[in-house]
């Protein structure tokens, strides 16, 4: 808008007005008052900070945009496979492992070391744990980890 307005602003065509408008002694005293009145024209100047300013919106939001197509296609893949891998009451073990390689590697490595009650937390009795949790976020979101941190300190705050 401002390209647009840069200018000064185009002549009124007042016979267009006297045409569709009954009333002609008002369009005549309007055209009386406009010729006679002499107002410097207004026009606006962007500022070249003004100007770098909304360019740097600008590419934010397309930043934001990009970033969230990214999302919305790891969580459609991710929706995808969670349909894929549904599990019901015939579902075998050796099948959930092959659905989820990563979590049978952690049981396994558990196992291997002897660590039988790792993911263990007993009602009333366990702090939760959110580790897990929060070290995903903060691989999946690394632009994000002070908003990351903050809210987990906020949701499981640190006894000190």
């Amino acid at each position: 808008m401002a390209v647009k307005y840069s200018g000064p602003p185009s002549s009124i065509d007042f016979n267009t007005a006297k045409s569709k408008i009954r009333s002609k002694d008002l369009v005549d005293n309007l055209e009386k008052f406009y010729s006679s009145a002499s107002p410097p024209a207004e026009t606006y100047e962007w500022s070249a900070e003004a100007q770098a300013e909304k360019e740097a919106l600008y590419d934010d939001s397309v930043a934001e945009v990009i970033a969230v197509k990214k999302d919305l296609e790891y969580y459609t893949a991710y929706l995808e496979k969670m349909k894929a891998n549904r599990t019901t009451r015939d579902t075998t073990l050796t099948q959930i492992r092959e659905m989820y390689p990563e979590v049978a590697a952690e049981v396994d490595k558990e196992i291997d070391n002897r660590e039988w009650f790792t993911d263990v937390v007993e009602a009333c009795r366990s702090p939760p744990d959110a580790s897990k949790e929060k070290a995903k976020l903060l691989e999946r979101y690394p632009d994000q980890v002070d908003i990351i941190e903050a809210e987990f300190e906020r949701m499981f705050p640190t006894s000190n």
